[in-house]
């Protein structure tokens, strides 16, 4: 395993599917720099590197150090006692934001059920008073949605591409059946949760068909969700010969349709046509509104840059849910009187401005502005 310019070696546990175990020194963090219509902060967690769902799609495959080593090798890194290593790093904050597990591995592949970092990670949120929210393709644990269910602003996102079980076979080959995630819906909300489905990515030719969309979105409200968070597939130039070879292998005949449709560089992914991306939005905003699911983008944008929120969202925070800024008050932390979005914030409430209008925040940044909390307390 190359790290820069070191080596590591680690011995390869086989079972229940090749992974490694690594001491980590990764730091809770926001969102990445460069473009952004994240609406609301996030405090970001991945306990896994590599995810045995194996989309063939997947952004992850271009990313190196770990993630790389599940790519070309098949061999997941876990993050052993992350847990803890989250739980010293929200001590020692007087601000933090919403946990999100995780922003690019499955936080419930199988090989959560040996470990159990994301269970122990919802409960270090929890026992802080601090929300935390996951994203899954695998099935949803009792216990998690038990530990969200006691914490105010908590709430969960399921990916559900498809209704038709054949087609999530082939798009999620790890993932869980179409039963089993339209299960996760109805127990999230029966915990009190608020219930989001993403259909993202949608693959233009597989799963773009309307009276496919309609469906998803009925089925999606009758088991619980309010809200509906959709993109349309980008190929990353490092994947795109990996990509145009699963599609000439599993659907020919789409080959030609997406080179045509895939005509738009936007740094440093391939984006569908503008206009079709266009149509392709107003059908599932029209489908989404209709079966009553409010509805916004995910990391969409025109050539220029330009968010394509701004067009077709209806809700001020693009998850559907507002979640507040916390500050410690005492041994917990509380929320701050506002709807949590920082990108379009005018007037920010909690005191740190330099929260207003977003941007790319590290544990140093969440630190300095608990010096200056910690400070104002003092006066």
């Amino acid at each position: 395993m190359k790290k820069g310019k070191a080596e590591y070696e680690y011995p390869v546990i086989p079972a229940p599917v090749p992974h490694i175990l690594v001491d980590s020194k990764k730091d809770l963090h926001g969102w990445w720099p460069g473009k952004r219509e994240c609406t609301a902060e996030r405090m970001l967690i991945n306990p896994y590197n590599g995810c045995t769902h194996d989309c063939p799609y997947c952004y992850a495959h271009s990313f190196w150090g770990y993630f790389h080593l599940y790519a070309t090798q098949r061999v997941v890194t876990v993050c052993q006692d992350f847990d803890r290593i989250v739980a010293r790093q929200l001590d020692s904050l007087q601000v933090a934001a919403c946990g999100y597990l995780s922003p690019v591995t499955d936080p419930f592949q199988p090989l959560n059920r040996v470990y159990k970092l994301s269970e122990k990670i919802i409960r270090v949120f929890v026992e802080r008073n601090l929300p935390i929210e996951f994203i899954t393709k695998n099935q949803v644990t009792d216990e998690s949605l038990a530990w969200m269910s006691k914490q105010q602003h908590c709430f969960g996102q399921v990916s559900l591409l498809t209704p038709d079980e054949d087609l999530r076979r082939k798009l999620v080959p790890g993932g869980a059946p179409v039963p089993v995630l339209l299960d996760n819906l109805r127990r999230i909300r029966e915990a009190g949760l608020f219930a989001v489905v993403r259909l993202d990515p949608i693959l233009p030719g597989l799963t773009d068909d309307q009276e496919m969309i309609e469906e998803l979105c009925q089925v999606a409200r009758a088991a619980g969700a309010s809200h509906l968070v959709a993109s349309c597939l980008d190929i990353p130039l490092a994947l795109k010969n990996r990509i145009w070879q699963w599609i000439e292998l599993s659907w020919p005949d789409l080959a030609q349709y997406w080179a045509r449709l895939y005509n738009e560089r936007i740094g440093a992914s391939w984006h569908a046509d503008l206009g079709y991306r266009r149509e392709l939005f107003n059908r599932v905003k029209k489908a989404a509104l209709k079966h009553g699911l409010s509805f916004a983008l995910c990391m969409e944008y025109r050539p220029d840059g330009q968010g394509l929120n701004r067009e077709f969202a209806t809700t001020r925070n693009c998850e559907g849910i507002d979640i507040p800024i916390y500050i410690r008050r005492g041994q917990h932390f509380e929320p701050v009187a506002c709807d949590g979005a920082c990108l379009t914030c005018q007037q920010p409430v909690c005191g740190l401005p330099e929260l207003a209008g977003g941007g790319a925040w590290k544990l140093k940044d969440y630190r300095r502005w608990s010096r200056i909390i910690s400070q104002e307390d003092e006066i």
